[in-house]
């Protein structure tokens, strides 16, 4: 493909300079006005060259594969978007319960929060594992917070107690 559009290019750059020099030979006058009408006509011969030789079943075959690349590539990008809109909604979730546990008094809180995506396409936080060291009535203040300001169920909250958190 390059390579024709490289030849089109040095052909056409030929019949115009061989153009521009019959032109500036022929003498004034109607001489030079049938000169410049032949050359323009070369031109524009050279210009549309590479029209015939179009190979259109090549061309349909390029314009496939690429279109397939290009609908491969935008599948690709939205997978990845939906990927990074879910670890946002799951990033976001985590930093609430934390400042919220933070607000409550709970310092050595770890959150990780699971996002799923509902039936209308949104990503909505719907499991939380939590790890504290924190007694039961700190635990149960801020489940309620979560449950009654993000609707994760309590249920849906996993709480455990390890001691690598300590320090």
């Amino acid at each position: 493909m390059s390579q024709m559009l490289r030849e089109w290019v040095i052909g056409l750059m030929g019949a115009a300079l061989v153009s521009a020099a019959a032109t500036a030979l022929a003498p004034e006058g109607r001489t030079r006005r049938i000169v410049q009408l032949v050359c323009g006509l070369a031109v524009i011969v050279a210009l549309l060259a590479p029209v015939k030789e179009l190979d259109l079943e090549s061309l349909a075959a390029f314009s496939e594969k690429y279109g397939e690349e290009g609908r491969a590539a935008a599948d690709r990008a939205a997978d990845t978007e939906e990927l990074l809109l879910r670890r946002i909604i799951e990033q976001r979730t985590e930093a609430y319960i934390l400042d919220k546990g933070h607000a409550l008094g709970i310092e050595d809180l770890a959150v990780q929060v699971t996002a799923e995506k509902t039936e209308e396409g949104a990503w909505i936080p719907k499991r939380a594992r939590l790890n504290t060291r924190a007694d039961a009535f700190l635990r149960q203040k801020l489940q309620a917070a979560i449950e009654a300001e993000l609707g994760i169920a309590a249920e849906e909250l996993n709480w455990s107690v390890n001691d690598e958190n300590e320090g």
